[in-house]
């Protein structure tokens, strides 16, 4: 996701614009599935439309040609990921089209995952006119946590911090505090609704006591919630995330670590650090996780390479040089230059705070846009 450029504006084909745009429809709810949306159009107009709201439910092809109805003979579809060829929890969607009698299917990305891949192959062997968009990067960014997943085995891992203009978290060490305003709210209640889950550290939970609820401008609990995480390597406090009736919550502990009664808890093996945390959640089918970090879970996932990208929000005040650090460990500063690992991606104001987006330079260049091969994990 992009939190201050409109990615959609990237696809040229009127059509295919409107199929990603339907396809965030799903945001939030169909993993470890992607986001995916279809039109149907004969010639100018649109005669069916649809998107995946959650897996299990049918996929965005079947509900645009329900839609379309007898009109879908001799039509073209739209869509932003390649038709899945294979019979999962629902059935393959390149053989529907195929039964429908589209004369042609207009792609914004190959699938990269090889059960459901080959959708376009079977298409064409049945006589339909097949075309990929000429640029899918719009359409690898909408799905970059899914992508990701299938690479990697875990998340998308995106951290977010608030800091003060003096580079600092918090006033002072064990206390809640509030380093930016109404902007930086708003930043974190975007970043919430996109996401699969939503992630603290034991620490967090139990000084900030966070419900880690996403809410609209006016306070009101959205009616989908992410999955709220509390992350501790002894054990979690009794928080009351776990009982506030708000969606799921979870504990991710290592394996024999007891947790609070009545809490669910996904395991971990301790020995192999917070990098196995990450794959546990990737197993649960989360593709898109935020990280709320205090300084000792930023400390942990930096150290690990394990920040896919980091939200910084800053608000307009001064902590002081008493006031505890983001990073806890010692760095030895390369003379003469920083050599920042971290590359801009976006800036932008969220009313009195300003926002900026990183990704690590090993990413710059376009890493959700080449996916690879692995995992065997689709729709």
């Amino acid at each position: 996701m992009r939190l201050f450029s409109d990615v959609a504006s990237w696809v040229t084909n009127p059509f295919l614009r409107r199929a990603f745009q339907l396809a965030e429809g799903g945001r939030g709810t169909t993993s470890p599935n992607p986001v995916v949306g279809c039109v149907i159009a004969r010639g100018d107009e649109i005669v069916g439309e649809g998107f995946h709201a959650r897996a299990g439910l049918p996929h965005a092809e079947t509900l645009a040609l329900a839609e379309a109805g007898p009109r879908a003979a001799g039509a073209t579809a739209y869509v932003t990921l390649e038709p899945c060829n294979h019979v999962g929890r629902t059935p393959p969607c390149s053989e529907e089209l195929i039964a429908a009698g589209l004369a042609a299917v207009v792609v914004g990305m190959a699938d990269p995952n090889p059960i459901a891949a080959g959708g376009a192959l079977r298409l064409r062997q049945a006589g339909m006119r097949v075309e990929f968009a000429p640029d899918p990067t719009p359409f690898q960014i909408q799905n970059e946590g899914w992508l990701h997943l299938i690479r990697t085995g875990r998340p998308f891992t995106r951290v977010k911090v608030a800091l003060s203009l003096d580079g600092h978290a918090s006033v002072r060490p064990g206390a809640r505090c509030a380093i930016t305003g109404q902007g930086g709210a708003e930043i974190t209640h975007r970043l919430r609704s996109a996401a699969d889950a939503v992630l603290v550290g034991a620490a967090t939970a139990r000084i900030d006591a966070p419900a880690l609820t996403a809410r609209t401008a006016d306070g009101g609990v959205m009616g989908r919630q992410p999955l709220r995480v509390v992350l501790g390597r002894s054990g979690v406090p009794e928080a009351g995330l776990f009982h506030d009736g708000h969606g799921q919550s979870v504990a991710l502990v290592p394996v024999g670590v007891e947790v609070p009664e009545g809490v669910a808890a996904l395991r971990y093996p301790a020995r192999e650090g917070i990098g196995a945390a990450l794959r546990a959640l990737g197993r649960a089918g989360v593709a898109d996780l935020l990280v709320e970090a205090g300084p000792r879970l930023f400390t942990a996932l930096w150290s690990a390479r394990l920040i896919d990208e980091l939200v910084v929000t800053h608000g307009g005040g001064l902590a002081g040089p008493e006031a505890p650090p983001l990073w806890r460990e010692a760095l030895q500063a390369p003379p003469g230059a920083l050599g920042g690992e971290m590359t801009a991606l976006e800036a932008g104001v969220a009313s009195e705070d300003a926002v900026t987006v990183w990704r690590p330079r090993r990413a710059a260049d376009h890493q959700a846009a080449r996916p690879e091969r692995g995992r065997e994990r689709g729709r």
